[in-house]
């Protein structure tokens, strides 16, 4: 009996797993044709590291598709989408210029005259026009302004009504309370709005602007929340690190409880900007296996993290030009992946991290020297936020 009454979850699980999949298999589809059609236009040529971004992250979303991995496959896909859409707008003017040869003119042999169409005759070329479908305005880059009212049908909340830009393109209404917010938008259309930087959109006063408890009349920083023994204001921590300056022994540097000073450590060192590493991550030469020799290093990482437990960081691997960038840009994300996964096996929390390969883009040092492409190997840990 317990068995056949799990049997509709199990079912039910599965076919959610495939609905998922079946959507991220959609989506790497249309990111698959965008890539194709950026080729076609001269991505390759003209954003040779977005198109080998956007490929080298479909590679890798398919696979965690095949693997079930769906939240790690639409991370992949964000980052594809965002590079192909980059490259599809680097390459717009990439591709070959579509000419035709003047017909019953004497011209040299190699004149050729550009061949511009305008699919909807309003004189903006379908290149350059942002709606090639329907008749626009030049200043609109040839999208339609139907009212006349200077602002496109896009942005214009009643585009066939004639109106004013503070009014959303719709017609000025009744203003009850004179606060100059129209009483079709204002919410307290009898209480005038105190124009005092914070909500007056909304039409209505607000006597304690940052909700702190504290009426703006008697609040020294009535924009900023803070406690009342320190008359509204926000308790200054410089650094972040979660330790009130007043109590903060090094206020200028993120530290530790209870001195609010960095944590001292043999491998690594907490920058502003990132946890700096006094030696390389090393791993298997050409694979993405960590060697032993570097767990003593991770796990101080590891230990920064512990210390600071809202410190959000991106995991960065990094190859030299040895090899072909598709190769080097798969490789140096399925490092980052790595180290994120030794991490996350320590008890860090995944939200807290992201990985990302960059291949042989950013290199420190010359890949023509042993000595430039041993520096380009690496792996960085930046800060993303400490909040």
């Amino acid at each position: 009996m317990r068995r056949s009454a799990a049997l509709p979850l199990v079912a039910l699980a599965a076919l959610a797993a495939c609905a998922t999949g079946g959507k991220l298999t959609q989506n790497a589809s249309v990111v698959k044709a965008d890539i194709e059609k950026a080729k076609a236009s001269g991505a390759t040529k003209c954003a040779p590291r977005e198109i080998a971004l956007a490929e080298a992250n479909l590679d890798f979303a398919l696979g965690e598709i095949s693997h079930g991995g769906a939240s790690r496959a639409g991370k992949h896909l964000q980052v594809a989408e965002a590079n192909v859409k980059k490259a599809l707008e680097l390459s717009r003017n990439c591709g070959p210029t579509q000419v035709t040869i003047a017909k019953g003119v004497a011209v040299a042999p190699d004149t050729k005259r550009i061949v511009k169409t305008d699919g909807d005759g309003d004189g903006v070329p379908d290149l350059d026009d942002k709606c090639p479908d329907r008749p626009g305005k030049p200043q609109f880059l040839g999208c339609p302004d139907s009212d006349d009212d200077g602002i496109p049908d896009a942005e214009d909340s009643c585009p066939t009504q004639p109106g004013k830009p503070e009014a959303q393109g719709c017609p000025v209404s009744k203003d009850s309370d004179g606060d100059g917010v129209p009483d079709d938008i204002d919410r307290c259309p009898l209480d005038g709005e105190d124009a005092d930087g914070f909500q007056d959109e909304d039409g209505c006063p607000d006597a304690d602007d940052d909700n702190d408890g504290i009426v703006d009349k008697m609040d020294s920083c009535p924009h900023n929340p803070g406690p009342i023994d320190n008359r509204g204001c926000p308790t200054l921590d410089a650094d972040r690190d979660g330790i009130p300056d007043d109590r903060d022994r090094c206020p200028a540097e993120p530290g530790v409880a209870p001195d609010g000073c960095p944590r001292k450590y043999s491998l690594v060192e907490v920058k502003k900007d990132r946890i700096e590493i006094k030696q390389q991550v090393h791993f298997q030469s050409g694979k993405h296996r960590i060697l032993p020799d570097s767990f003593a290093l991770l796990d101080q990482v590891v230990s920064v993290l512990k210390d600071s437990p809202r410190m959000r960081i991106s995991i960065e691997g990094h190859t030299d030009s040895v090899g072909t960038e598709a190769f080097n840009m798969r490789l140096s994300q399925r490092r980052a992946e790595s180290v994120l996964q030794y991490l996350v096996g320590r008890g860090i929390s995944p939200e807290r991290l992201e990985s990302v390969g960059f291949g042989p883009t950013k290199p420190v040092g010359s890949n023509k020297t042993a000595k430039g492409r041993a520096l380009n190997r690496r792996t960085e840990f930046r800060i993303v936020s400490t909040e």
